[in-house]
């Protein structure tokens, strides 16, 4: 079973990613985990759909978690019931935890494939230095992360964009991208920006592509060296030529200082591309 967790905070883009991640399931097989993750100061026992505080004592945080716990409970079942039609096998969650930390606990717990989540693309000063929600759950899971930033009726998937750089550790990640547009039957186009002439890019492009290859039938794949200019903005520009349904990048996983100071092109890529962004995440060697 293809699992699929949905983080959502009851908001309109979680929404949109709740509905995709419907889409997907139906084309997988898979089934849906909705999971609304509760922020807590310390640490709880309730269980993941009821339970709770049995002293006789509760503290004023302990009632307001637990008053909290019970009303999320209803809107997942409201939100099921809204987006659900009987074909998708939809499970509610509700962990106490930090938001972040927490979808990758629950990814991780029960093995799950994927997570689809909302991205509003915001970009603020709290943000630069510390990354939203979704950059920051793109940073720690280890599972690949679809973002969504806009309601997308029927779902399909024709082509996808894989921005590249041409690294040994994304083997694992070109396996994951190509499993899922085999799904689609999807054509992958894999580019990457380079300041070196097209001829020897396209060259190590075709081998990379024969290092990496996969048990996965991808229908076709093409390769597109991009000349120069801003690396997140050149890939864009060729996915809106063509006319693609999903960008998907290897996420290498900087840390500290050097992702402060460089950043991550997958994390740019969410915040800038209309189109939902497929991130697989490697831990560099």
């Amino acid at each position: 079973m293809y699992k699929i967790v949905v983080p959502t905070d009851f908001s309109k883009l979680s929404e949109y990613a709740l509905d995709v991640a419907l889409d997907i399931a139906r084309k997988t097989n898979g089934a849906v985990f909705l999971l609304n993750v509760i922020s807590a100061m310390k640490n709880y026992s309730f269980s993941s759909m009821g339970g709770g505080v049995t002293d006789e004592y509760v503290s004023e945080e302990d009632r307001y978690i637990l008053e909290l716990h019970r009303t999320n409970e209803k809107r997942l079942r409201q939100l099921i019931a809204k987006h659900q039609h009987g074909d998708v096998p939809v499970y509610p969650f509700i962990e106490i935890d930090d938001v972040d930390e927490g979808v990758n606990h629950f990814a991780e717990r029960l093995h799950c494939d994927m997570v689809v989540m909302g991205t509003s693309g915001e970009n603020t000063l709290t943000e630069y230095f510390e990354g939203n929600h979704t950059e920051r759950v793109i940073r720690i899971t280890h599972i690949p992360v679809l973002t969504i930033r806009e309601p997308l009726s029927d779902f399909s998937v024709k082509n996808i964009v894989f921005a590249t750089d041409l690294k040994t550790v994304a083997k694992e990640g070109v396996d994951q991208i190509e499993k899922f547009a085999t799904y689609y039957g999807a054509t992958v186009h894999m580019v990457h920006v380079s300041n070196d002439k097209p001829e020897r890019v396209r060259k190590k492009m075709e081998a990379f592509a024969e290092e990496h290859e996969t048990p996965h039938q991808v229908p076709e794949l093409t390769i597109n060296p991009i000349s120069g200019g801003k690396v997140e903005q050149a890939i864009l520009e060729f996915a809106k030529q063509k006319n693609a349904d999903i960008v998907a990048s290897v996420n290498h996983g900087r840390r500290g200082l050097m992702h402060l100071f460089v950043g991550g092109l997958s994390e740019r890529l969410v915040r800038d591309s209309k189109v939902p962004v497929l991130t697989v995440h490697m831990d560099p060697h």
